[in-house]
């Protein structure tokens, strides 16, 4: 199922994309979860960006290990700080907390 998003992503019609993403996340499948999550943050494929669905997905992948997922869940936007980078070895995290300083 996520392939078929990738493919969509791809061909850049992100409608058909996000939706076969969102079949691949309800199935358990971790890289469509970040995928669906993104395309949810990013606002590719629905009418707006869906924030609190995006960091649904992203927490989600995450916890299925999704290294991708576990560090978009470390950028300070998502107001989690430091608490949500389980994903990412604890001395990685302050180069995280650097990084998202600088940008």
């Amino acid at each position: 199922m996520n392939w078929l998003g990738m493919l969509y992503h791809g061909w850049k019609e992100h409608e058909h994309a996000v939706e076969w993403f969102t079949k691949g996340a309800e199935a358990g499948l971790p890289t469509a979860m970040f995928n669906a999550g993104t395309s949810l943050d990013e606002g590719r494929g629905v009418a707006a960006p869906d924030y609190p669905a995006a960091l649904d997905w992203y927490r989600r992948a995450a916890s299925d290990g999704n290294g991708e997922a576990a560090v978009n869940l470390c950028w300070p936007r998502w107001g989690l700080a430091d608490n949500a980078c389980h994903g990412i070895p604890p001395h990685f995290r302050p180069l995280f907390l650097e990084l998202n300083s600088i940008t």
